[in-house]
C-alpha cells in the first residue's frame, strides 16, 4: 500500500529548533496477512493558514521589544546580536545591523478583533521612510528608547486595508504577507468575498470566488519568496479563523495596547509594556 504524502509543509531544519508545525488530516491502518493492524499512517499538511481579509488598524499592542528589532542589510532576517558583525545566512557580511520594524496592531472586521504582526516592507511602504532613517532621526534628537513610539507610527493606525495574512493559532496572531489600502481593491473584496455573520461553516468553506478574481487578487496581495503556501483563502476569517478568543472582548487597556492621538499636540510617547 502507498499513497503520495504532499502536504507536508513548514518544516524548520535548524539544529536549533528541529520541529515541525502540523495538522492531521487523515489516519489509516495498515493490515498484514493475518488481518491484524500493525501500522497507524498519518497525513499531515502545515498548521498555518494563509487568508485574505479586510480590517481596520486600531491600537498598536505593547510588547517589551518595542517598534523595532535589528536585522541583516540584505534580508530581515533578526541579527543575532544588534551590536555585533556576523554573516547572515543570506550570504549577506554584516558590519552593523539596522533597525527594522516590527510592530503589533490590534485590527478590528466588524465586532472581531485580532493582532496582526506588520514587517519592515509593509511599515516602510506606508510610512515613506526606513525604519533606520526614523530610529537615526530619534536618536539625533536625544532619544533612543525603543518604547518610546514617534509619531510618525500613528499613519499606521485608523486604516481600512485589505490583509494577505498567515494566522499562527499557536501565537494568538496573524503575521501580514502583503496589505493594499486602495479604496476601490478594498471595496471589491469586501463585496465579493465578505462572509455573512449568519452562514454557516458549511457555506463558508464553500464559499470560493470565480477563478479569474480568485488569481487576480491572488497576485495583488502576492508575497515575494519561495515559501508560499499553495492555497489562499480568500475570504474573511470571521469566526471560523479567529485569533483571540471567540466571543472575547480586547480590552486595550488591560492588555497594554495604545494609540497615538490624531488630535492632541504632536508628542512621542512611552510606552511601558505590560507585564
Amino acid at each position: 500500500m502507498s499513497r503520495k504524502v504532499d502536504s507536508v509543509k513548514d518544516i524548520n531544519d535548524s539544529k536549533e529548533t528541529w520541529r515541525l508545525a502540523v495538522r492531521i488530516m487523515d489516519v489509516w491502518s495498515v493490515v498484514n496477512n493475518k488481518g491484524i493492524e500493525h501500522l497507524e499512517m498519518i497525513v499531515m499538511d502545515s498548521l498555518e493558514t494563509l487568508c485574505v481579509t479586510v480590517a481596520t488598524t486600531l491600537k498598536f499592542v505593547v510588547s517589551k521589544y518595542g517598534w523595532f528589532y535589528y536585522g541583516c542589510t540584505r534580508c530581515s532576517s533578526k541579527a543575532p546580536n544588534p551590536e555585533k558583525a556576523y554573516e547572515c545566512s543570506c550570504g549577506q557580511k554584516v558590519e552593523q545591523p539596522i533597525p527594522r520594524y516590527k510592530i503589533e496592531i490590534y485590527v478590528s472586521n466588524g465586532e472581531s478583533k485580532y493582532r496582526f504582526v506588520f514587517w519592515d516592507s509593509e511599515c516602510a511602504a506606508i510610512l515613506g521612510m526606513t525604519a533606520e532613517f526614523m530610529h537615526n532621526s530619534m536618536v539625533e534628537n536625544g532619544e533612543d528608547d525603543p518604547m518610546v513610539y514617534p509619531d510618525e507610527l500613528e499613519m499606521l493606525l485608523n486604516k481600512k486595508m485589505t490583509f494577505r495574512v498567515k494566522v499562527q493559532p499557536t501565537f494568538s496572531q496573524a503575521s501580514v504577507w502583503k496589505l493594499c489600502d486602495d479604496e476601490a481593491f478594498v471595496k471589491e473584496i469586501e463585496n465579493d468575498y465578505i462572509v455573512e455573520d449568519n452562514q454557516s461553516k458549511t457555506e463558508y468553506a464553500k464559499l470560493v470566488p470565480n477563478k479569474e478574481n480568485l488569481e487576480t487578487s491572488a497576485q495583488t496581495l502576492s508575497a515575494s519568496g519561495e515559501n508560499d503556501p499553495e492555497s489562499i483563502i480568500l475570504m474573511t476569517p470571521a469566526k471560523d479563523v479567529v485569533i483571540a478568543d471567540k466571543g472575547e472582548e480586547v480590552d486595550f487597556k488591560a492588555s497594554g495596547a495604545t494609540q497615538l492621538s490624531g488630535t492632541n499636540p504632536s508628542k512621542k510617547l512611552k510606552i511601558e509594556p505590560s507585564s
